[in-house]
């Protein structure tokens, strides 16, 4: 962690701990209209503007342990086949036969030397390329090398992959910009899964990534657990540039420096600062990583239709001896689900009432601007020339981006 972040981050802890007014800098957050998370043409041009542009979390590399492992990923929409190639480089393709469409794997993971579509068994190797055609004699003028699978543009970062459909979109790091940086002491080569959970929530996917951006709510939703944990008064937040940011949280007092991950479990890469802290970062557009010593989570908000999500929790840890996942880890997850269903119990009638006629524009507070932030980052990846009239955030914020 650089020296110089970590303490600034200290000294707005330290600020936000004791000011008994808005910090002389700050200004009234401008009103979100509730309609966005409610029109019909909003949501098509997300998934237009949004999930087929953005670099998207897909897993880590460690999930793909061998040339030829593959894995399905249907997230944003089109099936995509990730897979590491005998060259042992990840690549991603659309799961589309180049002869009439037909997916040419059925299976979710698996090995291969090649996939081969069912259909007609056209067979293309790990790399994409088209190997061997049945019948090949009734074709005229086959030109294989043009009739390789279509990529998808796939890249790695510190052992995470990550699928954007854009063919023109800016390489990853240059996306994650600061994240790079600030996200190194988790140590992400070393890393190994422990497991996923999927819930299905009814609600619209950015009031869930609403509700990871902000603190305020744990003393009422949360009572029995994170507010006992975390000083919801100490919060500091960055908005990062791209619709990134950080938000951290100390620790009461009295738990500050309590270890809570065995010495046999504990990730050493990870700093003082981490351990005394929750420090989460927001990835544009549907990624929150609340980092911790021990077993920590890649939350996903996955759209599945206007006003329904899947919030997809993929674990990770530092890597263990053997095939069997630490009990520790486990109990982690277990915990976790209490505080998720706290979380569920409480969007569902929150999309309700958003959708009433009772619903108003959202008058949020100066610790909560970095909902704000993610809206502006929706407005911008959509356009705001497209926008939906009456939808569009205020552009306020937008000098208060740190470079």
């Amino acid at each position: 962690m650089d020296v110089a972040i970590e303490q600034t981050i200290r000294e707005r802890i330290a600020v936000e701990k004791a000011r008994t007014a808005p910090p002389a800098d700050a200004i009234a957050v401008p009103l979100i209209p509730a309609t966005r998370y409610t029109n019909p043409d909003f949501f098509e041009l997300e998934m237009q503007q949004i999930f087929h542009r953005n670099w998207l979390f897909a897993g880590h590399e460690s999930e793909w342990a061998e040339p030829g492992a593959y894995q399905l990923f249907t997230r944003s929409g089109a099936p995509i086949v990730i897979v590491r190639g005998q060259d042992n480089v990840l690549r991603a393709f659309y799961n589309s036969c180049r002869h009439r469409g037909a997916p040419v794997t059925r299976d979710v993971c698996g090995v291969a030397k090649r996939l081969t579509c069912q259909y007609h068994s056209w067979s293309y190797d790990t790399q994409g390329k088209l190997k061997a055609v049945p019948d090949s004699r009734s074709f005229v003028d086959l030109d294989t090398e043009e009739l390789a699978l279509v990529p998808v543009r796939c890249e790695v970062w510190q052992g995470w992959v990550f699928i954007n459909e854009d063919a023109q979109a800016e390489p990853l790091i240059d996306f994650l910009g600061p994240i790079c940086e600030q996200m190194l002491d988790i140590n992400g080569p070393g890393m190994r899964r422990v497991g996923r959970q999927i819930h299905r929530v009814e609600a619209n996917w950015k009031l869930m990534v609403d509700a990871f951006l902000e603190v305020y709510h744990i003393r009422t939703v949360h009572p029995d657990n994170a507010a006992l944990l975390y000083d919801d008064q100490s919060v500091t937040v960055s908005m990062l540039p791209n619709g990134h940011s950080r938000l951290t949280t100390e620790k009461r007092e009295e738990l500050r420096d309590f270890p809570m991950v065995s010495d046999q479990n504990d990730n050493p890469s990870v700093g003082l600062l981490w351990r005394q802290t929750s420090t989460s970062f927001g990835i544009f557009p549907n990624l929150v990583v609340p980092m911790d010593t021990g077993a920590f989570t890649f939350l996903s908000m996955w759209p599945v239709d206007q006003r329904t999500t899947e919030l997809e929790l993929n674990w990770f840890a530092p890597a263990w001896e053997g095939e069997e996942v630490p009990e520790e880890h486990l109990q982690r997850l277990e915990l976790f689900d209490t505080v998720m269903a706290q979380d569920k119990a409480n969007m569902a009638p929150i999309q309700a009432s958003v959708e009433s006629p009772g619903a108003q524009p959202f008058q949020i507070g100066w610790h909560e601007r970095l909902i704000h932030h993610f809206q502006r980052a929706v407005d911008l990846s959509i356009g705001p020339d497209l926008l939906p009239a009456g939808t569009a955030v205020s552009t306020a914020l937008d000098s208060y981006v740190e470079r």
